[in-house]
């Protein structure tokens, strides 16, 4: 490539002998542009710099200052590779951009949590399934329900049929009943029929109204009775039939049931 230099004519100025005065040609500036770009140099020249023309510079050459140029010294530093040392850094120890843009992995679930206790519904819900499951229905006999239907009958602590009723232990009464009038009070009678007689079996509460149903006892309408059946230990070890029976108002019986048990000791 060809190298152009251009300057603005000088000035002539006359000589004192009469002729022109010519002055001498000035020495161009080196120019310091990165590949090649103009500089200028005195008072209006303008000149074309080779591209890598500094690059290509002897050895004897002085270094430049700007990149890509400084002779061989320059060259030298430009053309070195960077140490093992340095790349086996990197990777020991990867730069924060160089996980730009990656997706961390997924955390695994902590297995030592503590598991929440289950809430009071729950354990309650629990507890009643399994009382429901030991307490089968009965087989029962009804004797006499005027104002209302028995549907089942429950028995608590009672694996089979006759009732084994153990002296000195009390047991679970459950019964589920419909019924066919309307009550504001409920009275509970039990008897032990020995022989055909009728012996009066106390029982803790009497009060229907205290004892799981909700009064006033409405018509048409399904009731759940709870209550318990002490079993003294004075009784004598016998056969006999428990009557169940809940009278309304009116002493008409709501329910009437009868099973049999055998008081052992």
């Amino acid at each position: 490539m060809i190298i152009l230099t251009c300057s603005p004519a000088p000035p002539r100025r006359r000589h004192r002998g009469g002729g022109l005065f010519v002055p001498p040609p000035e020495k161009p500036a080196p120019s310091h542009a990165i590949g090649g770009a103009p500089r200028r140099s005195g008072r209006g020249a303008l000149r074309l710099a080779e591209p890598g023309s500094r690059a290509r510079e002897g050895a004897g050459s002085k270094p430049g200052n700007f990149i890509g140029g400084g002779g061989a010294d320059s060259a030298r530093l430009l053309g070195r590779a960077p140490p093992r040392r340095l790349y086996e850094a990197a990777a020991r120890h990867p730069s924060p951009s160089a996980s730009i843009g990656r997706h961390p992995p997924p955390s695994a679930p902590s297995s030592g949590s503590p598991t929440p206790p289950p809430p009071p519904m729950a354990v309650l819900l629990v507890l009643a399934l399994a009382a429901a499951a030991l307490a089968e229905p009965l087989r029962y006999k009804d004797c006499g329900s005027t104002v209302g239907t028995v549907m089942e009958v429950n028995v608590s602590p009672c694996p089979t049929q006759p009732c084994q009723l153990h002296r000195g232990e009390s047991y679970s009464v459950n019964v589920t009943f419909t019924s066919d009038t309307q009550s504001q009070n409920s009275t509970a009678l039990v008897h032990g029929l020995v022989l055909g007689v009728l012996v009066p079996f106390p029982i803790p509460e009497p009060d229907g109204c205290k004892s799981g149903i909700a009064c006033p006892i409405e018509k048409s309408k399904t009731y759940s009775y709870l209550n318990k059946l002490p079993v003294k230990s004075e009784y004598p070890s016998i056969k006999l039939v428990v009557q169940w029976e809940l009278a309304d108002d009116k002493k008409n019986r709501l329910f009437c049931w009868q099973i049999p048990v055998q008081i052992t000791s």
